[in-house]
């Protein structure tokens, strides 16, 4: 069992996890007429798993923040 194997293992539980909370936070809000929650909560999920399945995305974003600040030149 490679390192890369062990990732694409636990990538994909935390997947199934994120898709379990949603699916359990959409119900709950949907419930509690909370529609402000539920759309903070979906958002913030979804933020989260961006940089789960995607995490090279990261580096981009601290290049264009670090560009747009002006930091390390």
């Amino acid at each position: 069992m490679t390192l890369a194997t062990l990732f694409d293992w636990f990538k994909e539980q935390v997947q199934y996890v994120l898709f379990g909370v949603m699916i359990v936070v959409l119900l709950v809000t949907a419930y509690k007429r909370a529609w402000i929650m539920m759309i903070g909560a979906l958002v913030g999920i979804a933020f989260i798993g961006v940089f789960v399945f995607n995490p090279d995305i990261i580096e981009n974003v601290s290049e264009w923040l670090a560009e747009k600040l002006d930091i390390g030149e």
